[in-house]
């Protein structure tokens, strides 16, 4: 009976961002009474990257065929020590394209925060007020800059957090990876549609530079080597949340790769996992032990019903309800990001997705976790 009381409070929590994301007007997919005599935003694309080598020619790529006037967007690169290729990629990529505007710059570090300390570093050698970052192993669309455009035209923000989508292929560790980002970025559009949004991804972000010293850039959270991301977005909502907002346009959809591996999934989950703790928001706390209790309850099912007698009809019922509100979430944000998701796709992956986060959870609070060459506790 409490496994089905917990998965009824998972379904009722889950189904409450699912009915919020349409009110996150999916609608600033048209831009309304836009001017056309206003001057384009002027942005600083902060990119921190440390061994990229193997993906940054497909960022720097998809940043040359960005359809924004060149003279209005200035990419601040921030060497975070690479040990590869990565500075020489970059070299003949601007000998190519002279006319982007391109900085390369060195992370000075004064914190326990590499990626941080790069963005601090970029933003202090800036020209531009408007902040966006993203991710060296990401592709962005050619609207992207435009769709961020067209949004400030329309909304008084300072702070606005993008969708992000992964390139998968259809092999079993991709298809898992492709659901854990959409269950993710549905609760972070039904949570924005909600009112107050839990999570954003600095793979996907746009900023002031005033909004940024205003909350003291990272002053407060430097000690955590990851969170660049949720504690900015956590300030910004605790002092000015009238500020912050979601683009919901599909022509902002940054894409990124999957992990390769068992191992760096664990890895990366792990560094999400630990900043966790560190969060102020209490729903996003709520929300992740409610969707901890019923990951767990899915994974020790199978004994309760074997070895401890619980009914197996009751059983059934509580892994079909969680199978049922996943695969709503899943399949309206897999719509707006251009994913087909079935309910034999979710039904596939259920045991699988709630082993994996149990043993994460479980491990976040006994060990370090590695994140590029580099062990980190918190």
């Amino acid at each position: 009976m409490i496994v089905l009381l917990i998965i009824i409070i998972y379904s009722v929590m889950i189904g409450k961002y699912y009915t919020r994301i349409n009110k996150l007007a999916l609608a600033s997919e048209i831009v309304k009474n836009e001017d056309p005599s206003k001057p384009l935003t002027k942005f600083s694309i902060v990119i921190p990257f440390r061994n990229e080598a193997e993906r940054l020619l497909g960022l720097l790529q998809s940043l040359a065929n960005l359809n924004y006037a060149k003279d209005c967007f200035e990419i601040l690169l921030v060497d975070d020590d690479s040990k590869d290729t990565s500075i020489q990629v970059i070299e003949s990529f601007i000998r190519e394209n002279l006319l982007l505007q391109i900085l390369v710059l060195k992370n000075i570090r004064s914190s326990k925060s590499p990626k941080k300390d790069a963005i601090t570093t970029a933003i202090s050698a800036a020209k531009n007020e408007w902040i966006v970052t993203t991710d060296a192993d990401c592709e962005l669309p050619t609207t992207w800059l435009s769709s961020f455009h067209h949004y400030l035209s329309n909304n008084q923000k300072e702070f606005i957090v993008g969708p992000l989508v992964y390139k998968s292929s259809k092999s079993f560790i991709d298809q898992y990876q492709l659901l854990d980002n959409l269950s993710l970025q549905g609760i972070t559009m039904g949570s924005f549609g909600n009112g107050k949004g839990l999570l954003c991804n600095g793979a996907n972000l746009a900023y002031t530079k005033t909004l940024f010293r205003s909350l003291n850039g990272f002053n407060n959270n430097n000690k955590i080597a990851s969170g660049d991301d949720i504690f900015m977005l956590e300030n910004a909502q605790s002092k000015f949340p009238e500020k912050v907002g979601y683009l919901a346009n599909k022509g902002a959809i940054v894409s990124t790769f999957p992990e390769k591996s068992w191992k760096a999934i664990i890895s990366q989950r792990l560094r999400w996992a630990k900043k966790t703790g560190s969060q102020k928001n209490k729903s996003a706390k709520i929300l992740g032990l409610v969707v901890f209790a019923t990951n767990l309850s899915i994974v020790l099912l199978p004994i309760l019903i074997l070895l401890l007698g619980l009914n197996i009809w009751l059983g059934l019922l509580a892994l079909g309800l969680k199978i049922f509100i996943d695969y709503l979430l899943l399949h309206k944000t897999g719509r707006f990001f251009g994913r087909h998701i079935s309910a034999v796709k979710v039904m596939s992956h259920v045991y699988v997705y709630a082993l994996v986060s149990c043993w994460v959870v479980l491990k976040s609070m006994f060990t370090n976790y590695t994140w590029k060459e580099r062990s980190h506790s918190q």
